[in-house]
């Protein structure tokens, strides 16, 4: 049984570590900067969890566009308390390809986000602060992008 439990804890350890080999992989300047940004931002002492940094091809023109979630970067060093989140859930970056590079389309807080497919095609589902809806922060506002 040790030796199960040692085998799977090595597994896991190299599946964990190659999600964070491929963030490190090229990025474009501006998601590059955004991360520098945090890092700044954290006294130079930060992780960034594996989910930080999410790619889909939202648009259709075969290349990655990136999303950002705030709620996955740890300051490391004084007040650890998570300075990207708030009652209106954590901030949310997308930077979009397009003939020009990449530009940012959307940039403010969610409460939590999934892709999902619709009509075959992928679509960006956000669970946000009742205020985006008109309606109290508390009660439920649901958007999806594409």
């Amino acid at each position: 049984m040790p030796v199960r439990f040692v085998v799977l804890s090595l597994a896991a350890m190299l599946l964990a570590g190659g999600g964070a080999m491929a963030q490190t992989a090229t990025v474009p300047a501006e998601v590059a900067a955004v991360r520098k940004e945090l890092l700044e931002q954290c006294g130079g002492k930060a992780r960034f969890k594996p989910h930080f940094q999410s790619e889909a091809d939202l648009n259709g023109d075969g290349r990655p566009d990136y999303l950002l979630d705030y709620g996955a970067v740890v300051c490391t060093e004084g007040n650890k308390v998570n300075r990207f989140c708030g009652s209106g859930g954590c901030t949310l970056d997308i930077f979009m390809s397009g003939a020009d590079g990449y530009r940012q389309v959307y940039g403010d807080n969610v409460r939590s986000w999934s892709i999902v497919r619709a009509g075959g095609k992928p679509v960006l589902s956000l669970n946000l602060h009742g205020g985006f809806c008109d309606r109290a922060g508390y009660q439920p506002c649901h958007k999806r992008l594409s």
